[in-house]
């Protein structure tokens, strides 16, 4: 179980249209076939994470948020190396919903974005 400190909190959140349309307008992005992360340097002295899965991609619900929870939870892990960050992650295509699979392929993004 995570300490306290380690929880995916409220505050880890993009939540307003305004905080997306910021980090969209970036130029900081990491592009493969099944995902698009955007990042842009934020006042903060925390990562924050926006999540965009669309029902075209996914469509079923419990798919969705289970590829939502394999993202936020590799976020969790990685938020201390993206401090200062906020980030948008775009689903761009169907993507078989394995936590095996798809957890190498956000290493290798988040990998980049910290670069």
């Amino acid at each position: 179980m995570p300490s306290f400190g380690e929880r995916f909190k409220s505050s880890n959140r993009l939540k307003r249209p305004e905080e997306f349309k910021r980090v969209f307008a970036s130029n900081q992005k990491v592009v493969d076939k099944t995902f698009l992360f955007l990042a842009k340097k934020n006042d903060l002295n925390r990562p924050r994470l926006g999540l965009a899965v669309p029902k075209k991609h996914i469509q079923s619900a419990v798919e969705r948020n289970r590829l939502k929870r394999i993202i936020r939870e590799s976020f969790r892990l990685k938020q201390k190396l993206l401090t200062g960050k906020d980030i948008v992650v775009v689903v761009r295509e169907k993507i078989e919903v394995n936590k095996k699979s798809i957890e190498p392929v956000l290493a290798r993004h988040w990998n980049k974005i910290i670069k």
